[in-house]
């Protein structure tokens, strides 16, 4: 069977085929998880619209939405519009035809938006087979782990997640509301507050803090400028005093605006790595990063589990490329945990493509989507489906 493996993430959709992995070393595609909704000019009903170009050209009114905002299902019927753009257009399905699909799913969903996911792969997009995974299991699969603490650094939220023996515990899980999104903004405040015409990167609608929810459309050329920007410049000191955080920024640096103006970064890098470490800079009410991971491990009664979730951490994400941030939180960890147990940080097998962490969901629910649909009984079946319903997938994928 052919099989899709999509990653349903807050600000990118990723999705390619299971069969070529690890050989491709990238998702065959990554596109922004919006879509224009188009408000008829007639009167007519609004239509949503993966492609933008397509949505302009029908007229009226139109405004880019969100499926799905820190990891919660918003819209349905615009996440609909962008699957069936990927499945469809990019990776090339034809309708009636359709292969089998796991989906990389939002950590923290809920039962109803589970089965409301395999309802719209059946019913929808007439799947000859589905799974849904976790995304912090599938994140593990990566690297050829069933166990350990996924802190995934998103573009909206950081997700600190216990996974043992292939199986997620939500119950001691931890989400903290700000991401990599809330860094960018908050550079742009800092480079505001020095006086410097920024006007460039502050297109974009939406505010930093914990409230953001998403920031306006990834296709916008301010929030890519601006994206960037965070990305090259963050870094986290090996301590959040002042000496530390001086010689983390180092010498200034000079970067060209999309308007051609030229600004040095500072110390502006050094405080956004500070700011992902304490969410509280960005002015949400929120414990640190290394005491949120602290919290999840520890939720636990079982002592060998808390062993297994401190001792087999791995970061993943966007933001988990950020320079000095494993040794940082290793350090806060260390000074956390008591001297039995010994804080550790999973590596990337040399096997895997230099993008395993960046891509982790993906990569790893194409590793389960190999296993799951080579085996009979191990994947949801249109028969299992019209047995039992959307319900079926609270038995199979679990």
């Amino acid at each position: 069977m052919d099989v899709v493996v999509c990653d349903l993430g807050s600000r990118f959709l990723r999705a390619g085929k299971a069969d070529p992995f690890p050989n491709d070393k990238e998702p065959w595609v990554i596109a922004a998880t919006e879509a224009t909704v188009q408000d008829a000019a007639n009167g007519g009903t609004e239509a949503a619209s993966a492609d933008a170009s397509a949505a302009a050209a029908a007229g009226g009114s139109s405004r880019i939405v969100h499926p799905i905002v820190q990891g919660s299902m918003e819209d349905w019927d615009v996440l609909e519009a962008c699957l069936d753009h990927i499945l469809y257009e990019r990776i090339g399905w034809q309708r009636g035809k359709e292969g089998g699909i796991l989906l990389a799913e939002p950590n923290f969903l809920g039962r109803d938006e589970r089965e409301r996911l395999c309802q719209l792969m059946f019913e929808v997009f007439n799947v000859a087979g589905y799974y849904g995974a976790d995304q912090a299991v599938c994140s593990l699969y990566a690297l050829g782990r069933l166990g350990g603490t996924v802190v995934d650094i998103g573009h909206s939220k950081i997700d600190i997640v216990p996974v043992s023996e292939g199986l997620a515990y939500p119950s001691t899980a931890q989400r903290l509301p700000y991401g990599c999104h809330d860094l960018a903004q908050h550079l742009l405040q800092q480079l505001s507050s020095r006086g410097l015409n920024v006007s460039s990167l502050s297109s974009i609608s939406g505010s930093s803090g914990s409230g953001s929810s998403g920031g306006g459309s990834y296709a916008d050329p301010a929030a890519v400028a601006l994206d960037s920007l965070a990305r090259s410049v963050a870094c986290v000191a090996t301590s959040g005093e002042a000496p530390a955080l001086a010689a983390a920024a180092g010498e200034p640096t000079t970067h060209t605006l999309p308007d051609g103006q030229q600004i040095t970064i500072q110390r502006e890098g050094a405080q956004l790595g500070e700011a992902l470490m304490d969410g509280s800079l960005l002015g949400a009410d929120v414990s640190r990063l290394s005491e949120a991971i602290w919290t999840a491990a520890v939720a636990h009664t079982d002592q060998a589990s808390r062993k297994l979730w401190l001792e087999g951490m791995m970061l993943c994400g966007g933001g988990s490329s950020i320079p000095g941030l494993a040794a940082r939180l290793l350090r806060e960890m260390r000074g956390l945990a008591p001297q039995s147990i010994a804080p550790g940080i999973y590596g990337v097998p040399d096997y895997m493509p230099e993008a395993t962490l960046r891509h982790a969901a993906w990569m790893g629910g194409a590793v389960l989507a190999r296993v799951s649909f080579s085996q009979s009984g191990g994947f949801l079946t249109k028969a299992d489906y019209d047995e039992a319903g959307p319900a079926a997938v609270l038995r199979k994928c679990t």
